[in-house]
């Protein structure tokens, strides 16, 4: 049986005492593996000569378990794992860090998933930034507090009840007296011996967020929350000083200008005693707030300038300035797409995925379902197995390069929309088997065999495609966030039908989508309808603009230049699940909202055999020149301005046809015909927007995890719309919109996430070659949305402003110009364009050196204004008690503390304030000072005397 604790029982077995109740015990546990497995794993051979399966009857498999009580007991680390004595190696200059030691179990990763920028991993690290944050609100509470006790203090208010507004030293003294009060009053002393403590929060936070960060971003990270804290304590500073000038220099000059002037009654409906209130209360809150802006600068400021300097993508650039090299399509921490075991790992996920998707019904009238298991999809792909054990843990081996690859496959559950995931690791066998000398087959070391890519890879196959760690969390934890929103909208629901009177369940994907965000928390809610609130007021803009133009146009007649295209073209092209029609639909948007007939047209199919005899971008319709197209006049009362949407286009056959695999010369020509239509529609007047869609595999794993959790909702309210029918009635309830969000996501998108790489180079490819400077391509980076799609319809607005003015200014979307031109009578190839450097814009440039440049204002400030000599945690203050009884004097002693108190009275009387009320000649200013000093030396005098009398 297994050990407590252990997920892979194969080898676990502890060695047996030698008496036979032990080997009993052995033996009994050992025929309760599956056979195969005893003659593989626990007989260690070399993977390469074990021969085929054969069937062994009982006895050839009694006496196996006979032999093994005697071999010496081997553990999972050291049987189902390769020992590398050197470490994994790094390769290709990545810093590919593996997720676990290569002598672990295999059958369940180290540690779970998690994305790469991720925040907050550990709980106890949420729970201390909270904590963190709870004691910055404590502490501005308790200098409010100390603010309102020192206002109403009976030793200090009166003092400044009694000065004179209109004196210009008055104001020194309520400024010191509004800033005492900002400061907390009497607790000031607690808020300053507590803060050594509030930094040191900040540091541990700071210092946690770098330990747990992933691998590749820990530079990163460590720079951007040192900048945070740079920030934070600069923000204050910059608050600090502020409000002390403003109430130094503005605010109290002003009363006493007021003052002076009589416009303010003194002190009947008036006294300066508020104002300073006021200037306290700013002085505690405005630091308090200014701080969580300063971290945020440190912050921004930081991340702009590391995507600068490493050349990462813009929102929106020209082709000529997409780096293919960057941090967005090749992480540091991933394994190298053209790695050996990478692409083992993609084979090894397709036919698991024949796994998953097999079970359904094969088409015949008795319904039977056909099932494909694991080991047979496997073989066929040369896998054999070798081994099992609990859990659906299963090895296999595959012979590669004259070497051998172990593949270890554990379901990973839960299963996402019913189709369970599957934990996978392959490894080569590098190892040396150090055991025992029975063991005639260890494996030798292998060095003349040269491997690409690491020698240890783990992820995660589901539905056909192959995740690494990274990119399997994004899916999980965007489709668990989507079901948990839809989960809490349907708890709201009963509320929301009775605040808006808009009761039932969705019934197609725009209502879905505003479901959920009933569901969201707050905040993020508040954040998402700012942003769509911005975006439209955006493409509203936009169609103003258009409008505008059209009805210059008319005044101008048919003799001036056309301002408004006729017709507009919106080719949406790029990597699936990249956020085309979401993010381009706000062009389309702006269009229909100007009056413009806007069509659709797909064009995801390869041509037909009638197509293929015809021109090649003769298949590729034109606003107006199409008998599909609805031309009716609706809005616009000519039917001249026309719109069309390309959803993919000639690219595509290059991608997901074959035309990439044609000679030079073939696409070269390809690449000329495009032009010539791109040259064609500026002729006719209209508008060829080209748009290239880009995303790093972070987002594209989100967006399949949120279609998976859309298509799970799909199901969902298919049967909640089933229940909702009245009377029976077949077509009383339409699911027509909710077939098409099941139909949203299909295993194309899956085999497309693991041909990432392959067609980003030919889009790139196919966009470099048909670049020109009269009508650039838009290269649109949808890593971030928001930001993607604001610079997205301000580079619509830079192609409208270059249609009117007809190539004589500068073209949109600013950038250096294309590497290869459209005149160039050689067509680049995809190894070429990799094997060329791409430099940094002159955007990316300029940023970063500006972004460097306001990181080293902030650091040089703090320095600057932070006393580095003072302790970080100040002591209790020490006295000198033998210094005060040097001499042995006792009545020395005792007449030494009555001076004291002389000289500190006579300091309290220097420091009472002086009354001075105008009459003209100052005689009752100095009549109600001179009783308070008498009355005050006398006191002194009597306090002495009795002090004296008691040391006597």
């Amino acid at each position: 049986m297994a050990e407590p604790g252990e997920s892979t029982p194969l080898l676990s077995i502890k060695p047996s005492s030698g008496t036979p109740s032990g080997s009993l015990d052995r033996k009994n546990a050992m025929v309760s593996f599956r056979r195969k497995s005893i003659k593989k794993l626990s007989i260690r051979q070399m993977s390469s000569l074990i021969p085929d399966d054969k069937d062994e009857d009982a006895t050839t498999t009694t006496a196996l378990v006979q032999q093994m009580e005697y071999l010496p007991t081997a553990n999972p680390i050291e049987g189902l794992a390769p020992l590398f004595p050197n470490g994994i190696e790094s390769f290709d200059g990545r810093e590919y860090v593996p997720y676990r030691e290569p002598s672990l179990v295999k059958s369940v990763p180290a540690f779970p998933p998690y994305t790469r920028m991720a925040r907050h991993r550990s709980f106890y690290l949420w729970w201390t930034n909270e904590f963190r944050h709870w004691w910055k609100s404590s502490r501005l509470l308790v200098r409010l507090g100390g603010l309102y006790v020192y206002s109403f203090d009976p030793t200090v208010a009166p003092n400044i009840l009694l000065l004179d507004p209109e004196k210009r030293k008055t104001i020194k003294k309520l400024f010191k007296f509004a800033k005492k009060l900002g400061q907390g009053g009497q607790l000031r002393v607690f808020v300053k011996t507590v803060k050594p403590f509030t930094r040191s929060m900040r540091l541990l936070v700071g210092g946690w967020r770098w330990f747990e960060a992933a691998p590749c971003r820990r530079i990163e990270v460590g720079v951007e929350e040192t900048m945070a804290f740079i920030g934070n304590r600069v923000s204050r500073f910059v608050a600090r000083g502020g409000t002390d000038l403003l109430g130094l220099e503005i605010i109290l000059p002003l009363q006493r200008f007021l003052f002076r002037g009589d416009y303010l009654p003194y002190p009947e409906a008036y006294h300066p005693i508020a104002v300073c209130v006021c200037l306290g209360i700013l002085r505690a809150v405005s630091p308090f707030a200014a701080s969580f802006q300063g971290s945020r600068v440190g912050r921004v400021l930081t991340r702009r300038f590391f995507s600068s300097a490493k050349n990462r993508w813009l929102p929106v650039q020209r082709i000529g300035d997409l780096n293919l090299l960057s941090d967005d399509c090749q992480e540091k921490d991933e394994a190298n797409q053209t790695a050996d075991l990478v692409i083992i790992a993609r084979r090894v996920a397709t036919a698991l995925g024949k796994v998953q998707t097999s079970g359904d019904s094969n088409g015949d009238d008795d319904g039977e379902k056909e099932v494909v298991r694991q080991y047979e999809a496997l073989k066929d792909e040369g896998f054999a197995q070798c081994g099992a054990g609990s859990g659906g843990y299963a090895v296999y081996q595959f012979r590669f390069k004259s070497t051998t690859i172990l593949l270890h496959v554990t379901p990973y559950g839960p299963s996402i929309t019913d189709v369970m995931p599957f934990y996978l690791v392959l490894e080569f066998e590098t190892s040396v088997d150090i055991r025992e000398q029975m063991w005639a087959n260890s494996l030798a070391p292998i060095s003349s065999i040269q491997l690409q890519g690491p020698q240890v890879l783990e992820g995660y196959a589901y539905q056909g495609a192959f995740f690494s760690p990274h990119h399997f969390a994004e899916l999980k934890t965007m489709y668990d966030k989507q079901l948990l929103a839809y989960e809490a909208a349907c708890k709201k629901l009963p509320i929301v039908a009775k605040n808006t009177r808009r009761g039932g369940p969705p019934r197609d994907l725009p209502t879905l989508k505003s479901f959920l965000e009933a569901g969201k928390r707050s905040r993020k809610r508040k954040q998402n309808i700012r942003e769509f609130n911005e975006l439209q007021k955006v493409v509203r803009s936009v169609a103003k603009e258009i409008l505008a133009l059209m009805k210059k146009e008319k005044k101008m007649g048919d003799g001036g230049n056309r301002l408004a295209p006729k017709g507009v073209i919106l080719y949406f092209e790029g990597l699936d699940c990249s956020g085309k029609s979401s993010t381009g639909g706000l062009v389309q948007a702006a269009l229909e909202e100007s009056g413009y007939e806007v069509g659709m047209r797909q064009y995801n199919r390869p041509p037909t055999a009638e197509q293929r005899m015809r021109p090649w971008m003769d298949r590729f319709d034109v606003p107006g020149s199409s008998s599909f197209l609805d031309l009716s006049q609706t809005q616009d009362e000519d039917g001249e301005h026309i719109g069309l949407v390309w959803d993919r286009g000639p690219a595509g056959d290059f991608v997901y046809g074959n035309l990439h695999e044609l000679s030079p010369e073939n696409k070269k020509k390809r690449y000329d015909e495009f032009i010539a239509f791109d040259k064609e529609c500026r002729e006719k007047d209209i508008l060829f927007l080209k748009l290239f869609f880009v995303t790093n595999r972070d987002s594209i794993a989100k967006t399949l995890g949120k279609r998976l959790a859309q298509k799970k909702m799909a199901r969902d309210l298919t049967t909640w719309l089933q229940a909702c029918r009245s009377r029976g009635e077949v077509d009383d309830v339409s699911f027509e919109g909710l077939e098409a969000i099941s139909a949203h996501i299909d295993p194309t998108d899956f085999i497309a996430f693991n041909q990432y790489e392959r067609n980003l180079r030919i889009f790139s490819n196919f966009v470099m070659n048909t670049d020109s400077d009269e009508n650039p391509w838009v290269v649109v980076n949808t890593g971030d949305r928001y930001a993607a799609r604001k610079a997205l319809m301000s580079s619509f607005r830079d192609h409208l402003k270059e249609f009117q003015s007809r190539g004589q200014r500068c073209s949109p979307c600013l950038g250096n110009k294309p590497s290869v031109s459209s005149a160039k009578t050689e067509a680049i190839g995809v190894d070429e364009m990799m094997k060329k450097k791409f430099k940094s814009s002159w955007r990316h440039s300029v940023i970063a050196w500006i972004t460097l440049l306001a990181l080293l204002v902030l650091a040089g400030t703090y320095g600057e204004n932070t006393n580095w000599d003072r302790a970080w945690i100040v002591g209790p203050t020490k006295y000198n008690i033998s210094a005060l009884l040097e001499g042995g004097n006792d009545d020395e002693v005792a007449n030494y503390k009555p001076v004291v108190d002389d000289v500190k009275m006579a300091k309290a009387d220097k420091e009472l304030p002086t009354i001075d009320v105008d009459d003209g000649t100052g005689k009752e200013a100095k009549a109600a000072k001179e009783p308070q000093l008498k009355k005050g030396a006398d006191a002194a005098d009597e306090e002495s005397d009795k002090k004296g009398k008691a040391g006597k």
